[in-house]
């Protein structure tokens, strides 16, 4: 049973790896952009309330792995790889869109550019996107059913959160007159609004 289990184990360890390389980049970015402008962190605690939110997510995907996880097999196992390849490559894709302006923070800058290069010349957020089809896809894939069900609400209530003081820092940025006329995904929107309408 541990042995069937193990494939489990691995593609979470995965994940968590991954979580630790953004932090990272997080902490390198962080240096670049104090070097450029004059940073002020907006909302503090957002952050460690994220990273708490996260880590507790994977600990409760472990402990239901231990308990009753299974990993799916045949045409889901392969869709679902798939479909968690695809969100890891469109997080990446955002993250390297970014450069140094990308961050777990919540930063209030004067100067800072707008970016709108890469997938967000069509979707406002396409990290949290992608955050959202892995909330979803992962558990079912480890057979975490619990964790999918409990973890995908949370997280939608959570990142409604997060936008929401995002867009509160760009527009005391004076970007709201930038962005006005743009409707990208945004969780408030969700699933109205996901890409950019002519």
């Amino acid at each position: 049973m541990l042995t069937a289990k193990l494939y489990n184990y691995v593609i979470i360890f995965i994940f968590i790896f991954e979580r630790l390389l953004e932090l990272v980049v997080n902490q390198y970015n962080k240096k670049m952009l104090t070097k450029k402008f004059s940073l002020k962190v907006k909302f503090p605690r957002e952050a460690l309330q994220m990273r708490i939110f996260h880590s507790l997510w994977f600990v409760a995907l472990l402990v239901e792995t231990y308990f009753i996880g299974k990993i799916l097999e045949g045409f889901f196992l392969y869709f679902c790889v798939l479909i968690l390849i695809l969100a890891q490559s469109l997080r990446w894709y955002a993250i390297l869109s970014l450069g140094s302006n990308w961050s777990v923070d919540i930063y209030q800058m004067k100067g800072h550019p707008i970016i709108e290069k890469g997938p967000y010349a069509y979707i406002r957020h396409p990290n949290y996107f992608a955050v959202i089809v892995e909330f979803m896809i992962l558990p079912f894939l480890l057979g975490c059913h619990y964790t999918l069900i409990i973890g995908s609400i949370a997280n939608f209530f959570i990142l409604k959160r997060r936008i929401s003081l995002e867009e509160q820092a760009l527009e005391d940025q004076f970007y709201k007159s930038k962005f006005e006329n743009k409707n990208y995904f945004l969780i408030k929107e969700f699933p109205r609004s996901i890409f950019k309408r002519s």
